[in-house]
C-alpha cells in the first residue's frame, strides 16, 4: 500500500511540474487544466486516504484539508450558480481568490500526504527492526 501511495504522491508532483512548465506555452489555460486535473486527482486521493490519515494521527490536518476544499468548491459553485446576478468585477475577484486558494490547497495536501508517507515508511522500518530482534 505504501508503494501505491508513493506513486500517487509522485504522480501529483509530476502533474504540478508539468502544469508549471506549460505556462510559457499555454499561459493560464495550462494552469486551469492542470488545477482541474490535480484537484480531481487529489479529491479522489483524499477520499481513499482519509482513513489512513486519521489512523496515523493526522485527523486535524485532513479535516482542515476538507474544510478548505469545501470552502473553495463552495465558492466555485456560488460563482457558477449566481453568475448572471453578480457584477463582473466581483466574479473576477472571487474567481482569482478561488484559483489562488486552489493552488495553496493542492500544496497543503501534498505536504500532509508526504508526511503521512514518511510516517508510514518509518513505522514499517521500526516494525521490521522490532520483529528481527525477537
Amino acid at each position: 500500500m505504501l508503494r501505491i501511495r508513493k506513486i500517487d504522491c509522485y504522480g501529483q508532483l509530476i502533474l504540478i511540474s508539468g502544469m508549471l512548465l506549460s505556462i510559457p506555452f499555454l499561459y493560464f489555460v495550462g494552469i486551469a487544466i492542470g488545477l482541474t486535473l490535480l484537484g480531481c486527482w487529489q479529491l479522489i486521493s483524499a477520499v481513499l486516504n482519509t482513513a489512513g490519515f486519521i489512523h496515523a494521527g493526522y485527523k486535524k490536518p485532513i479535516a482542515l484539508y476538507w474544510i478548505f476544499c469545501s470552502a473553495d468548491l463552495g465558492s466555485i459553485l456560488f460563482l457558477w450558480q449566481f453568475e448572471s446576478n453578480l457584477s463582473a468585477d466581483f466574479i473576477m475577484g472571487l474567481g482569482w481568490i478561488t484559483i489562488g486558494a486552489a493552488v495553496f490547497i493542492a500544496g497543503y495536501y501534498l505536504r500532509i500526504y508526504y508526511r503521512l508517507i514518511n510516517l508510514m515508511f518509518l513505522r514499517n522500518e521500526l516494525d521490521g527492526l522490532t520483529k528481527s530482534k525477537h
